[in-house]
């Protein structure tokens, strides 16, 4: 399986909840993130959320929208 990891910056985690685990796993290795691998590691996350960080509406969260939505503060960064 493959395993992104990113490191956690301090404004971000001061700005972010708590609800993120360490590590974002694509189970299925297609490249992408579905919700339900999305909630794997943030088990809060709403529809909403995961509809503003699919910018491209594909269903899936690419890793382009991963970091812009860590950049963006929608998501603390994964350690």
């Amino acid at each position: 399986m493959k395993k992104i990891a990113f490191t956690l910056g301090a404004l971000t985690l001061a700005a972010a909840p708590a609800f993120a685990q360490t590590e974002l796993v694509d189970s299925d290795e297609n490249g992408t993130y579905s919700m339900a691998e999305m909630l794997v590691a943030y088990p809060d996350m709403s529809e909403e959320t995961f509809a503003a960080i699919d910018t491209d509406e594909s269903g899936e969260i690419s890793i382009e929208e991963l970091a812009a939505a860590q950049t963006d503060g929608l998501l603390p960064t994964m350690e």
